[in-house]
């Protein structure tokens, strides 16, 4: 993944004319840190016998399941993966197991991550009658792997490795000074030390794109390789194990925004048993190959009174599901989908019946429409309070192998809030854009008016923190389809970077902007940003997500839409519920507010309800959250210039009652 020097001249050179859009690798990885806090190390299991299989569809969490391995340094996910085998894969790397680059990275080649076994009992078959393995029961390990992924290219100068481990040897190995050895702590070795390593190296490959990968085969995005474990003098032992490893090199960059993480390798479907030959290349498992979609059309995420308003359109025709068979026959199989609701209730099933699926290695990805293409026939319930949670379930059944039932199973977890998002929570990349002054908008747009009270942003952290700098935090109206009137801009934002799973910070406008038809076409708005100097800013930017169609850039002249295929991390937050017209009266059957939003209100009570009924003497304004912010006595005009902008609930107080409260919006 190295970058030449001149590459990097031509991009400052260019851009003082035009608009350039960068993607980069990722120097933290948000989930991983989160997830190792207060992290010492793994568990070593007891030995397990043969057979030994991990597909990483079964692991809880982001690390290795300790059941088959004893590090934590590759990170399982199924983000990083193009058209794997199954779902879920572990990802190599240049991050440790605190999510952070190693110490020791540098633009030249270092040992990366490890991924470890437990130890296996290789000296014999426990079947009917356990005996002692020899030569002749053909024990393989076997693996498939891909190299780039949706990550970053390895160099051809990196590499992925396997070793076995041969217990009874001692290979003496000097370290020299001033060497940096990353483990369950970092250790600096001050004098020449010398260890005794008894690992042997048996496979290895070199760096290339996965374009070079794969080639023109589309059936070959991972490659399986078949290794012999022959010598039994050597590893034919009750404590065998084998670990893969991989060798990384960061950017030789001149700008601190660029270095970054990346070389990044998958594995999965891990199998090491008797009785196998190099011929074997199928095996009997019927599985999804992805994690289960979004059912809405454009959004991942959205606040529910906007897909009430407009569930019919929000709500997706049909759904895209990946299912592989990874055997030579055809196997029958049944799929069906469940949604729940947040109490477990199930509100809709489908089940199109049975279907016989033919190998992956003749036709790829089952195409079925029924199974592949499932129609999405019903919508979430509308009438639900917010936030709201439902969850999709997909089972696949099939007797195509009874023990490797994880990868039969995903879910998708569809949450309606208060913000709106393409992405899907996870970063496989960072983007940015140069020079200063280049601006870049995000299109969304509502199906009824609302107000827009900050945004959400995800950002990347780079090796030297280069890309914390000022910014313009932009809002722009629709002009014909693309960013229009600038609306709001305010500098002094920078990125700010959450220790947490993939946590977005929150950017508060300094006044709510009510987005409404007159002044926002057809309800649509961007949001975005402008440089202040060169360095790009670095945000999350998800590749398995498509919203290019709505993210535009420009300099100094005309907009562009994106170059590259993904989702920026920037999630726009809107009121929680619906919001009324400017010039709309918010009432109840009580009293009525007027203007709404307001900068100074009047409080009208209504015909059909008398003062002295419930003696109402005061009035008391709380926040979105249940908090007391105002209480005043009951005049016709009611001052809150000590209110900032935002929502809130106002209701009116009497000695002997209250009446029902109504929402107010203040947009100074």
């Amino acid at each position: 993944m190295k970058n030449t020097l001149l590459l990097i001249f031509l991009t400052v050179l260019t851009c003082n004319l035009y608009a350039q859009e960068r993607l980069t690798g990722l120097t933290v990885n948000a989930r991983v840190k989160e997830s190792s806090v207060g992290f010492k190390s793994m568990q070593v299991q007891q030995r397990t016998v043969l057979p030994f299989f991990d597909d990483f569809s079964d692991t809880k969490g982001i690390f290795p399941n300790p059941q088959h391995w004893t590090d934590k340094y590759v990170f399982i996910n199924d983000d990083y993966a193009v058209n794997p085998p199954t779902v879920g894969v572990a990802t190599f790397d240049a991050i440790d197991n605190f999510g952070k680059i190693f110490p020791q990275a540098s633009p030249y080649t270092f040992s990366a991550d490890t991924l470890t076994s437990i130890e296996i009992r290789l000296d014999s078959l426990f079947t009917t009658t356990p005996r002692k393995i020899v030569p002749a029961d053909s024990v393989y390990l076997s693996f498939f792997y891909q190299p780039q992924g949706l990550g970053n290219v390895p160099a051809a100068t990196d590499s992925l490795i396997l070793e076995f481990l041969a217990p009874d040897e001692d290979i003496i190995v000097i370290i020299p000074a001033d060497t940096i050895i990353t483990g369950t702590d970092t250790t600096f070795i001050e004098a020449d030390t010398i260890i005794y390593e008894n690992w042997v190296r048996v496979w290895g490959a070199s760096g290339e794109t996965l374009n070079s990968f794969a080639g023109s085969d589309n059936l070959s995005w991972f490659k399986q390789v078949f290794v012999p474990v022959l010598d039994s003098a050597r590893f034919y032992k009750p404590d065998f194990r084998f670990r893969f490893i991989n060798y990384a090199s960061l950017s030789d960059a001149t700008l601190p925004d660029w270095q970054s993480n990346g070389d990044q390798w998958n594995v999965d479907y891990v199998y090491l048993n008797a009785e196998r030959s190099v011929t074997e290349t199928a095996h009997p498992d019927v599985a999804f190959a992805s994690k289960a979609p979004s059912m809405l059309s454009r959004y991942s995420a959205m606040p529910l009174n906007q897909y009430r308003r407009n569930y019919v359109n929000e709500t997706a025709d049909s759904i895209s599901m990946y299912i592989a068979n990874l055997g030579d026959i055809p196997y029958n199989i049944t799929y069906k989908y469940e949604v729940t609701d947040s109490e477990g209730d199930i509100i809709e099933v489908y089940d199109p019946g049975n279907f016989s699926i033919p190998p992956y290695s003749e036709v790829g990805y089952l195409d079925y429409p029924l199974f592949s293409k499932p129609p999405v026939e019903f919508v979430f319930p509308i009438n639900d309070p917010e936030p709201v949670v439902f969850t999709t379930t997909h089972i696949l059944s099939t007797q195509a192998n009874l023990e490797r039932r994880s990868n039969d199973t995903v879910r998708n977890v569809q949450l309606f809030s208060n913000y709106y998002a393409y992405d899907d929570g996870t970063a496989e990349a960072g983007y940015g854009i140069t020079p200063s002054g280049a601006q870049v908008a995000y299109q969304f747009q509502m199906n009824e008016n609302d107000s827009l009270f900050g945004v959400n942003m995800y950002f990347n952290q780079t090796l030297t923190q280069g890309n914390v700098n000022n910014f313009y935090l932009n809002v722009w109206n629709d002009d014909a389809g693309e960013p229009g009137d600038l609306i709001y801009s305010r500098f002094g934002y920078q990125p700010v970077m959450e220790d947490s799973l993939n946590k977005f910070f929150y950017y508060e406008l300094d006044s709510a902007i009510y987005i409404e038809r007159s002044r926002f076409p057809n309800l649509i708005f961007y949001v975005g940003w402008e440089q202040s100097n060169e360095r790009v800013l670095n945000l999350g930017y998800d590749k398995n997500t498509d919203a290019s169609d709505y993210i535009y850039f420009r300099t100094f002249g005309g907009w562009n839409k994106s170059q590259f295929t993904g989702a920026l991390m920037i999630r726009p937050v809107v009121g929680v519920e619906k919001v009324l017209a400017k010039e709309e009266l918010a009432s109840n059957n009580s009293f009525s507010v007027y203007p709404n939003p307001v900068s100074n209100m009047t409080i009208r009570i209504s015909s059909s309800i008398e003062k002295r009924n419930y003696s109402l003497n005061s009035v008391e304004i709380y926040s979105s959250d249940g908090r007391l912010v105002l209480k005043t006595p009951l005049n016709d005009d009611i001052d809150i210039s000590s209110l900032n902008n935002g929502l809130y609930f106002i209701r009116i107080v009497g000695v002997t009652g209250a009446l029902p409260s109504t929402k107010l919006i203040i947009n100074k």
